[in-house]
Order: C-alpha cells, then structure tokens, then sequence
C-alpha cells in the first residue's frame, strides 16, 4: 500500500466495481419448460408436426418473464419461447419476500388467486404456477386455481396477477401519505435491502482504501 496514491486507490476501486455493475444490469436468469405440446395439422400433402413451449425464465430476485414458442422441433420452439420470455420480463412489487397485496386474474377459462403469506409459508402453489413462482424470486405465497386447468391460460393468468400488482410506496404517492398510513407499517423488499447493504459495504470498504493511502502517503512524506 506504500506505493499506492489516493487518486490511484479510487481508480482501482472503480476498475473493481466493473464486474459488480454490469452483474447487477445482466444477472444470471433461471428457465423453466412448464409445457411441451406436440400438434398435428393435416394438409393437402400429408400431416405436418410441430411443437408448442411454455417457457418461464426469472432472476430469482423479483423479475419473471413468460414466453410461448412455436417450431417444427422442440429445441426451435424451446429458443423461441425462451427469447419472448426474456423480451417480456417485468419487476414485480415485494413485500419483504412475498407479494404487497391479494389479487386475482383471468385467462380464458383459467382463474388464478394470489394471495401474501408469512415468513416461512413457502410456496402453496402447483403445476405451472408454481414453475413461474419459483423463478420470480418470490418465497412466501397463497395461490388458488379457480377456473380451467388449462397449464398454457394458468401460465398466462399467473403472469397477468404478477403483472398488475401494485406497488405500496407508488399508491402511497399518488395518495400523498406514507405507505405506514396506508397499510400500518413499512413494506421493504428484500431483494432491494440486500443490494442497498451490499452498495453501502462497497462503499465503506472504498472509503477505508482511501484512508490509508492517504495514510501510507503521509508516512511516506514525513520519512523522506
């Protein structure tokens, strides 16, 4: 550290934090194939075969996206359906590791009810809707099929209910009062706590490199 100036200290913290930027804008996402159909359409020269993917693809710290792909082969209609989900990704609201509030959706026949469960519920779901679930990141959650057991309009009434919660601070906003007067305490997610933590001990850990080559510098110059 003797060798090691301020200004080249705070370059080499910025060189540093490179990697934990571009991790934080490009993280690592997690797919899964809900559903494989395999179709048939009879035409004028024989019968042409082709497949149909339900793809869910999540961060794992509130971002899902959901896709459909269509191809010939399974592995084309797997890449189509995994590029939509990704095309389609969006933020959902969290309260500590579960949703803010109840909600239900409806896809065609398909009826979803989601419902915010306690630290330590896990995940009360089934079928497709668990498989979305899993990878958005969220822990705790009360879900309900109310309608068809279609998987394809589950997948999509299950993204539809993620989609159209509402964040507290945002309602609390448009109301002009604080989300502890609106729901009698404060809501937090944790994913975004977590990353707020880990940027204020980066920060620290800069600061405490700057101190001692300001340090080291000092030392330097009362020796010579």
């Amino acid at each position: 550290m003797a060798d090691v100036t301020a200004q080249e200290a705070i370059r080499n913290i910025e060189t540093q934090r490179v990697p934990i930027a571009e991790e934080a804008e490009e993280p690592e996402l997690e797919d899964r194939v809900i559903r494989i159909d395999r179709t048939r359409k009879t035409v004028k020269g024989g019968r042409i075969s082709s497949s149909r993917v339900v793809v869910a693809v999540g961060d794992g710290r509130g971002r899902v996206g959901l896709g459909v792909g269509k191809a010939r082969n399974v592995p084309d209609a797997i890449a189509k359906a995994l590029a939509r989900a990704k095309k389609n990704m969006i933020r959902i609201p969290l309260d500590g590791y579960t949703i803010p509030h109840e909600i239900t959706a409806k896809v065609g026949g398909a009826k979803i009810l989601l419902k915010p469960a306690s630290r330590g519920t896990g995940i009360i779901a089934g079928g497709a809707t668990r498989q979305l679930i899993e990878v958005s990141g969220i822990r705790d959650i009360l879900t309900k099929s109310l309608g068809s057991q279609n998987v394809l309009n589950r997948a999509k009434a299950c993204f539809k209910a993620l989609s159209e919660l509402r964040d507290p601070r945002e309602v609390a906003a448009s109301r002009g009062n604080s989300v502890k007067e609106i729901m009698g305490r404060e809501v937090v997610d944790a994913y975004a706590k977590a990353d707020e933590e880990a940027e204020e001990r980066e920060k620290f850990r800069a600061s405490s490199l700057i101190v001692e080559a300001e340090l080291d510098k000092e030392e330097q110059e009362e020796e010579e």
